[in-house]
C-alpha cells in the first residue's frame, strides 16, 4: 500500500491494521476521507491509472461516478453500488464496494473497485444471442411449416383422387417423406429450445377426456399404412379438469406413439394407457404408457437410447427414418415435470414406455354415474386386447358384466344389454338375437373402417360404437340406453378415426395470406359441403364479417395489413356489439413452438391448430366447434 503523508501522520497507530486489511483484496483498493480525498491505494489502482505516485490520483469526485446516486451518499453509507470509473483514455463499468471505518474521532472510507465491463459485455451479448436464437427458431419454424402445410395437404388430396397404381405409389412415398421430415424438424426445433433453457413447465387446467380422446384420433393414416391395431384405455374415473402441462404431455405421447408405430411390423398392435394410480384429496397420480408388439430394444442400447441422435444409425439399420431426437426430447420434458421415463422391453416381443405425472385436481366433477344395468359381453376373441379393454372399461365404469361364450345362452334372458364384438356382424344376426331375447338391447362394436356395416346396423342395433374405444362414447352409450326404449329410436354413438364433418352447409370464413394454403383450405372445406368465404388478410376478414354472419372462422396469425390476433379481437367485439352469439375463431398458424399455443389462446382465440394441418383432425375440430356454436346459440335464443 502507498499512503499520502497526511494520511500516514493522522493514522500512524492504525496504519499496520489498515495495510493488513487492504492486502486481502485482489482488486483496485483505496482509502479516502468522507469528502473523497484519496489517502492510500494499492498498486493495482496505480496501475489502473498508469501512474506511480499516489499524489497523482485526483479526488474521486473527478473519476468515480456512482449510477443513480450522489458520491457523498456511497461514501457515508457502506454497501455495494454500480458505477463507472474513468481514466484519461477509457471508462470502465465497475462494481463499487464501500465500507465506512471509525478510527477514534476520524472516519476512513475503504473502497474496492471491481471491473465489470467484460461481464457486462458478456451479459449483453448473451441477451442478444437469446433474442436472436428465439427469433431464428420462430422464423425457421414459420418458414418451414407454411410450405410443408401445402405439400402435405395437396399430397393428401391427390391420394384420394383417381390415380394409376404407380402414381399412387409415388404419392404414398412423397407423403411419407414429407411427414417424416416434418416430425424430425419439429423435434429438432423443440430440442434446441429445451437445450437453450428457453422452456419451463406451463401448468393450466384442461379436460383430459377432450384432450386425450382428440389426441388418440391423430394417427389413423400411420396406423392404416401398416394395418396396426390401435387400442386406447383412458381412465373414465379421471376428473373433468386437471392441472398440467398439456402441450408437453402430448408431445411426449406423440413421440412415443410414433416410435411404437415405426418399429411395429405389419398387423401388430400399439396400446395407449392413461390410468389413475393413486388419488389423494386434491391430487391424482396418473400413469401414461405406450406399449407395442414391435422389434424390442436390446439391453445394451437402453443406456444410450435417450441421448440426442444416438438412435439415428439404429433407425437406418432397421430401414427407418428419424434423427433420434424424439426420445431425448421426451425424456427432458418428463424430467422437467419431476418424473422419469421407464422402459420395459424384450427383443422380438415389443416395448413399453411409461411415465407418471402428479396432477392437481382443478374441477373434481366426474362423468355421471350410470344407472345399474346387467350387461352380457360376447366376443369372437375373448382374450384379444380389445376384449380385455372393453371389460376393463366396463369395470372402471362400475357396470355389472358377465362374459358369455355363445349367443345362445339362457343368461341373456336376465340381461338388459348385449355388448357384441364380432367382425362382419350382419343385420340378420342382430334381428335373430332380438327375436329370441325380446327385451335385450344390442350394442355393436365395429371397426373404424366398417362404414358400410355401420349404415346397416344403425337401423337394428340400439347403439354402435366405433374403435378405438373411448370413455366418453362408452359412457354416452350406457347412460342413454335406458332412454332408447321409451323413445323407440336407436341410439347412434359413432367415434371414427377418420371423421367427416356432419354439419353441412355451415358458413366458414377463412383468412390466410399464403395463396397456396388458402387454396388448400378452400378445397378441403368445399369437398365437405361447407360454404366458404376466403380472404388474404385480417382487415378483409373484419370488413366482410361486418357485412354478414358466419358459423366459424379459420384465422392465420401472421398476415399483412392486419394480423390474426387483432382481427380476432375486432370480430369478438362485433359479436358482442351486435349480439350475434358465439362464433368460434380457430387459429391455423405456423406458430407452433412451445409457448405459442398458450400465447394465442390467451389472446382470445378459441382453438389453436399448428401447420401443417392434418385434414381429418381439422374436420373433427370444425365439427366439434360447430356443434358447440349451435348449442350456445340455441341456449341464448331460449
Amino acid at each position: 500500500m502507498k499512503y499520502t503523508s497526511l494520511f500516514e501522520d493522522t493514522f500512524a497507530r492504525e496504519l499496520g491494521m489498515l495495510t493488513s486489511c487492504a492486502s486481502t483484496h485482489g482488486d483496485p483498493f483505496l482509502y479516502t476521507s468522507l469528502a473523497g480525498e484519496v489517502g492510500g491505494s494499492n498498486q493495482l489502482l496505480l496501475n489502473f491509472f498508469g501512474i506511480e505516485e499516489i499524489t497523482s490520483i485526483a479526488s474521486i469526485e473527478f473519476w468515480l461516478h456512482p449510477q443513480g446516486l450522489e458520491l457523498s451518499y456511497i461514501l457515508s453509507n457502506s454497501g455495494e453500488y454500480r458505477g463507472k470509473a474513468s481514466t484519461n483514455s477509457k471508462t470502465y463499468e465497475v462494481m463499487i464496494r464501500t465500507e465506512v471505518i471509525v478510527l477514534g474521532n476520524e472516519f476512513v472510507v475503504a473502497i474496492v473497485l471491481r471491473d465489470t465491463s467484460a461481464l457486462e459485455r458478456a451479459l449483453l451479448a448473451e441477451r442478444y444471442f437469446q433474442r436472436f436464437k428465439k427469433k431464428l427458431l420462430t422464423n425457421i419454424s414459420h418458414e418451414f411449416r407454411t410450405p410443408m402445410n401445402a405439400i402435405i395437404g395437396f399430397v393428401d388430396l391427390l391420394h384420394s383422387s383417381p390415380l394409376s397404381s404407380w402414381q399412387q405409389e409415388y404419392i404414398d412415398m412423397a407423403g411419407k417423406s414429407a411427414s417424416s421430415m416434418m416430425r424430425n424438424i419439429e423435434n429438432l426445433l423443440e430440442l434446441m429450445q429445451v437445450e437453450g433453457g428457453g422452456i419451463q413447465p406451463n401448468l393450466h387446467p384442461f379436460n383430459p377426456f377432450d384432450v386425450y380422446e382428440n389426441f388418440s384420433m391423430q394417427f389413423s393414416e400411420m396406423l392404416d399404412a401398416k394395418e396396426i391395431r390401435w387400442s386406447v384405455l383412458i381412465d373414465p374415473r379421471l376428473p373433468l379438469e386437471i392441472m398440467g402441462d398439456q402441450d408437453k404431455i402430448l408431445t411426449i405421447l406423440r413421440n412415443l406413439v410414433q416410435n411404437a408405430i415405426k418399429f411395429t411390423p405389419l398387423s401388430g398392435q400399439v396400446l395407449l394407457e392413461i390410468l389413475i394410480l393413486k388419488q389423494e384429496e386434491n391430487k391424482i397420480e396418473v400413469e401414461y404408457a405406450v406399449s407395442d408388439t414391435g422389434v424390442g430394444i436390446e439391453s445394451g442400447r437402453m443406456i444410450t437410447l435417450l441421448r440426442p441422435f444416438s438412435s439415428a444409425w439404429e433407425n437406418q439399420r432397421h430401414g427407418q427414418d428419424g434423427m433420434g431426437v424424439g426420445l431425448s426430447l421426451s425424456h427432458k420434458y418428463i424430467d422437467m415435470m419431476d418424473s422419469h421415463l421407464m422402459l420395459a422391453s424384450e427383443v422380438g416381443r415389443g416395448s413399453r414406455f411409461s411415465f407418471r405425472i402428479s396432477h392437481e385436481i382443478h374441477n373434481n366433477a366426474h362423468l355421471s354415474t350410470i344407472e345399474a344395468k346387467k350387461i352380457a359381453f360376447y366376443s369372437h376373441e375373448p382374450h384379444s386386447t380389445q376384449s380385455v379393454l372393453l371389460e376393463k372399461y366396463l369395470d372402471l365404469l362400475k357396470l355389472k358384466v358377465i362374459s358369455i361364450s355363445s349367443l345362445v345362452n339362457p343368461e341373456l334372458n336376465f340381461c338388459d344389454v348385449l355388448l357384441i364384438d364380432v367382425p362382419h356382424l350382419s343385420v340378420s344376426q342382430v334381428e335373430s338375437i332380438k327375436a329370441t331375447y325380446h327385451n335385450l338391447q344390442i350394442v355393436a362394436v365395429l371397426d373404424s373402417k366398417s362404414k358400410e356395416q355401420l349404415g346397416h346396423l344403425r337401423k337394428t342395433a340400439e347403439a354402435t360404437i366405433m374403435t378405438p374405444l373411448l370413455p366418453s362414447s362408452l359412457h354416452k352409450v350406457f347412460s342413454m340406453l335406458g332412454k332408447t326404449v321409451s323413445q323407440e329410436k336407436p341410439l347412434d354413438v359413432t367415434v371414427e378415426s377418420k371423421p367427416e364433418a356432419t354439419i353441412e352447409n355451415a358458413k366458414i370464413l377463412v383468412a390466410e395470406d399464403n395463396p397456396i394454403n388458402l387454396k388448400l383450405l378452400e378445397t378441403i372445406l368445399r369437398q365437405h359441403n361447407f360454404t366458404v368465404t376466403a380472404v388474404d388478410n385480417g382487415q378483409k376478414a373484419v370488413d366482410i364479417y361486418l357485412q354478414e354472419s358466419f358459423d366459424l372462422v379459420l384465422m392465420d396469425i401472421d398476415m399483412p395489413v392486419m394480423d390474426g390476433l387483432t382481427a380476432n379481437r375486432l370480430i369478438k367485439e362485433i359479436d358482442k356489439r351486435d349480439k350475434r352469439g358465439f362464433t368460434p375463431v380457430i387459429a391455423l398458424t405456423a406458430h407452433a413452438l412451445i409457448g405459442d399455443r398458450e400465447r394465442i389462446i390467451r389472446a382470445g382465440l378459441d382453438a389453436h391448430l399448428a401447420k401443417p394441418i392434418d385434414k381429418n383432425f381439422l374436420l373433427q375440430t370444425i365439427d366439434r366447434y360447430l356443434e358447440l356454436t349451435y348449442e350456445k346459440r340455441k341456449t341464448l335464443s331460449v
